[in-house]
């Protein structure tokens, strides 16, 4: 299966004719595309359906990405701001937080190119070096956003299921190694992207050729695991803590109840965010081998236009440190001089923690007799 890299375009946006090398013009009887080159071939009785970019599509794209590039830049500096000098001290949570903040900034510096991309109608400007450095950076903000909105999530799941384990227990420190590791894994899976050669007008992290490289195979391999495997964990967790909640009676109390918010939360982000593409990927995958050309394009159009919804992942994560920390909310609310500032982070993390620690230990209690 094609799928795309979140960072541009993929083998869906990468039909246009523009992304064509110069060396291979169109055939007459078909349209080349990374559709054809890994599912169909010329030689084929039934010849490929002929698909062009859509200059909607890409006119739609620019100031939409510009406007989340704006927002992105303001609500992430803010909450960079919020966390660094006005959130003492941090707990295991804030540092991944912190990590998901990180990774917004991947993807918000790098916006300005993929604005300019589209305005020029999909036409890349710039050298193959800042090409590569480009699709590196986009496609390891969104490895980054999927692993860390899933170790929040794992994050409060352990408190409140697990407040015993030694990993709910887990010091600053300890968080801070454990996402440096995962740094270190999402830049080694995506290190491939800056391997690959990109020449001509297009910028894509897929490219023609006779048949699908091995790098090629490992980005669809990549696109597939990070997405559904992170969130069958979200999934995992939200409903385990729910039920675990439901069974200790929990489930009316403010922290507890806060920690499901904040699992609510990082799955309504990652859903609005990455769910669209999938959906479109797949469709338009299902016509491609049908050679349902009409619906096709319909898809694929679809699929690109879903690019928004990925990319507004930086805006929608500043949302969610507002339902993770009410200290972060207060904070915010003080600088924008709303209402005054109050401390008490520690608290946040603690509340729901401290509430099934005593619920374990009650039953023991009981269990022992004492």
């Amino acid at each position: 299966m094609e799928f795309l890299n979140m960072s541009s375009a993929s083998p869906l946006s990468s039909l246009s004719p523009s992304t064509l090398p110069t060396s291979l013009p169109p055939s007459p009887s078909f349209s080349p595309s990374a559709f054809t080159t890994a599912l169909g071939s010329p030689g084929e009785d039934s010849a490929p359906c002929r698909l062009a970019s859509s200059p909607t599509v890409s006119a739609l794209l620019a100031p939409v990405l510009g406007m989340e590039f704006v927002l992105g830049l303001v609500g992430n500096g803010l909450a960079f701001f919020i966390f660094c000098f006005h959130m003492r001290p941090w707990t295991s949570s804030t540092v991944f937080l912190v990590s998901l903040v990180v990774a917004d900034f991947l993807l918000i510096i790098n916006l300005p190119l993929r604005v300019d991309y589209y305005f020029r109608q999909e036409t890349w400007r710039f050298r193959g070096a800042a090409c590569k450095v480009n699709l590196f950076m986009m496609s390891t903000n969104r490895s980054a956003s999927v692993v860390f909105l899933t170790a929040i999530a794992l994050n409060r799941y352990l408190k409140v299921v697990r407040p015993h384990h030694a990993l709910s227990r887990a010091s600053v420190g300890a968080a801070a190694r454990v996402a440096g590791g995962l740094w270190g894994g999402i830049l080694l899976l995506n290190g491939h992207l800056l391997l690959t050669t990109y020449s001509g007008r297009s910028c894509l992290s897929y490219q023609l050729g006779t048949r699908p490289s091995a790098s090629l195979r490992w980005h669809q391999a990549l696109f597939l695991l990070e997405f559904f495997l992170p969130l069958a964990l979200i999934l995992f967790a939200i409903v385990s803590m729910a039920l675990s909640l439901r069974r200790r009676g929990l489930d009316r109390q403010a922290g507890p109840r806060r920690a499901m918010r904040v699992l609510a939360a990082v799955v309504a982000v990652y859903t609005v965010c990455f769910l669209p593409s999938v959906i479109f990927g797949g469709a338009s995958i299902v016509a491609f081998r049908l050679r349902a050309c009409p619906t096709l394009d319909v898809c694929t159009q679809l699929f690109h236009g879903s690019l928004a919804f990925t990319y507004l992942n930086s805006v929608l994560d500043p949302v969610l440190y507002c339902f993770s920390s009410p200290s972060f909310l207060r904070q915010g609310r003080a600088l924008l001089g709303l209402t005054q500032s109050s401390q008490g982070p520690a608290r946040d993390e603690n509340s729901y923690q401290l509430s099934a620690r005593r619920w374990v230990s009650s039953k023991k209690a009981e269990a022992t007799g004492g």
